[in-house]
């Protein structure tokens, strides 16, 4: 009498490539997440088979990714709702029959108004395709820019040579200098194919109902990312809050570039501090690439 032969459940470093194979026709953003919250999963739990994972070792998982990373709330609930979907695929295979996360609450997270990116959100901007929605992405989060400021924008705007750009302020109409970083500068020129007095991004007239459609996109954009609670206008509170938080920029050195009314009377010296503006920009850049290499470099151990 011939017994049947016992199921081999795969680890989950074996299952994840076969879950990310299933999902390569995935929309690009959406399979780069998964690539991302994948890699980070198969770090900590790869070695343990997919049906030996349960809910205590999920919240193992959780304690240790959150004080080893340092990584929000948010970003941990990214990483559990896509195990929870690599469960669901399993289980519709008939690989396993039960999914641990399900008995496993996601962690609450405070939306604030002044939401900034973290590190993990930082990486996963910086590893999105290169296209216009990136541009304006980078665009903003390297100048401070509204996003009407970032559409109005035009290539007479940018001075290459001079490594800056001038920005029309939206608000008050004033003008200011804002340094070019290396980053921004570089995606830019890889962009560069129409006239000098021409738009950067949008060729319409930039209306309020223009701006509340791409406004309506990047928040789309940034939730499918996973990216929650985040609008366009935040990469402007995370250009200052970096500036001014991680960098230790000076408040007169920052509003000088975001041309906030409140430090209005300081315009008129945004020229003469264009040396402080160029070191700041330049700190910024550096501190933006190195938070993205070491988060993908995590991810990839």
């Amino acid at each position: 009498m011939k017994l049947p032969k016992k199921k081999t459940v795969p680890t989950l470093t074996e299952y994840a490539k076969t879950y990310l194979e299933l999902y390569k026709g995935a929309k690009e953003n959406t399979l780069a997440l998964k690539r991302r919250a994948v890699g980070v999963l198969v770090r900590y739990l790869g070695e343990h088979q997919i049906d030996k994972i349960s809910p205590f070792i999920v919240e193992k998982y959780r304690i240790q990714r959150k004080e080893q990373d340092r990584v929000k709330d948010s970003s941990v609930n990214i990483d559990i709702s896509i195990l929870s979907h690599l469960y669901v695929t399993a289980i519709n295979e008939g690989i396993i029959d039960v999914n641990p996360c399900q008995k496993v609450k996601r962690l609450k997270v405070t939306q604030v108004k002044d939401r900034v990116l973290s590190g993990d959100e930082i990486a996963a901007i910086l590893d999105m395709p290169k296209c216009k929605d990136h541009l304006m992405i980078l665009t903003a989060l390297f100048t401070g820019m509204r996003l009407n400021e970032v559409l109005s924008l035009t290539w007479g705007d940018i001075d290459f040579g001079k490594g800056i750009i001038c920005v029309s302020q939206s608000k008050t109409g004033k003008a200011f200098d804002v340094p070019l970083s290396d980053c921004l500068r570089i995606a830019l020129e890889a962009h560069r194919t129409h006239p000098a007095g021409s738009r950067v991004f949008e060729d319409k007239e930039i209306t309020h109902r223009v701006v509340t459609e791409y406004s309506k996109h990047f928040s789309g954009l940034f939730k499918d990312m996973g990216i929650d609670g985040f609008t366009f206008h935040n990469l402007r509170h995370t250009f200052a809050s970096i500036m001014q938080s991680d960098l230790g920029i000076g408040a007169v050195t920052v509003m000088g570039m975001t041309g906030h009314s409140s430090l209005g009377m300081l315009q008129k010296y945004s020229h003469t501090g264009l040396d402080s503006k160029q070191r700041a920009i330049q700190a910024l850049n550096s501190h933006v690439v190195t938070t993205g290499r070491n988060i993908s470099q995590a991810v990839g151990q």
